[in-house]
């Protein structure tokens, strides 16, 4: 297996070619997170809720919609609805989840985050060449904490190991699949276990297209509560509308 470490700026390899692609792929990917078009799309979730049970017994509890604003690194919910209608409280009940962009990119490649990427072979996906890449991150690394929540004022936050692989169109370097499993929590946290997988694809905004997420998948849960299991699409990508008036003096 090629192993790469990024450490800083530093690159190191085993294959010159092998670096080259990485560096490729560090460079396109972090440009790409830096430079988001502003836009709206819309989210539709649904939610699964299960005891700790082995295999887990799935059952829907809601579905909530909501259109994703946009607008360069920052993210909102607006309009939401939970199982058609609307919802007004910021945060979801008993398991949110965040919004996927930028929060997986700049924790892989960023080179100030000590992120280990090893490779691990090509694949043919949808007529497209892809480069698999797995990654691991030590605890407190790069990647966003985690917050639980037990009652209305006890809260903890962590911020665990990440682990997981990512795919990589080639030979452009974009990362067009992500996957991330945390393990190594602090003592007593309570969140255990937790998995994500995002998807992203080219859609069109306008007469221009962009690389943009279009479904995810997350199961996590909490060693003294449930599990869940939340099933994400994203559709209908579209420029913001507005109007504005201008008066000439």
């Amino acid at each position: 297996m090629r192993r790469f470490f990024l450490f800083g700026t530093l690159l190191l390899s085993l294959r010159g070619q092998d670096a080259a692609e990485l560096e490729h792929a560090r460079t396109v990917n972090l440009e790409r997170a830096a430079k988001l078009p502003s836009f709206v799309m819309d989210e539709k979730a649904t939610r699964y809720k299960s005891r700790h049970t082995d295999p887990p017994k799935w059952e829907v509890f809601d579905t909530i919609e909501s259109e994703i604003a946009v607008r360069g690194e920052g993210f909102t919910r607006e309009n939401v609805r939970r199982n058609g209608n609307p919802w007004k409280n910021p945060n979801f009940s008993d398991f949110g989840w965040g919004i996927p962009f930028a929060n997986e990119i700049k924790p892989l490649f960023d080179p100030k985050c000590s992120t280990m990427i090893e490779f691990e072979g090509s694949e043919n996906a949808r007529g497209k060449q892809l480069l698999a890449y797995r990654f691991h991150s030590p605890p407190k690394g790069c990647f966003q904490s985690f917050l639980v929540r037990r009652g209305f004022f006890s809260s903890k936050t962590d911020n665990p190991a990440r682990t997981g692989r990512i795919l990589i169109d080639d030979p452009g370097g974009n990362v067009v699949r992500y996957e991330e499993e945390a393990s190594e929590y602090a003592k007593g946290f309570g969140l255990d276990p937790w998995k994500q997988s995002t998807s992203w694809d080219y859609v069109t905004i306008g007469d221009v297209s962009h690389l943009l997420p279009v479904a995810e998948d997350i199961y996590g849960g909490f060693s003294f509560a449930d599990l869940w299991h939340v099933v994400v699409e994203y559709k209908n990508h579209r420029h913001f509308e507005a109007s504005t008036n201008i008066t000439f003096k």
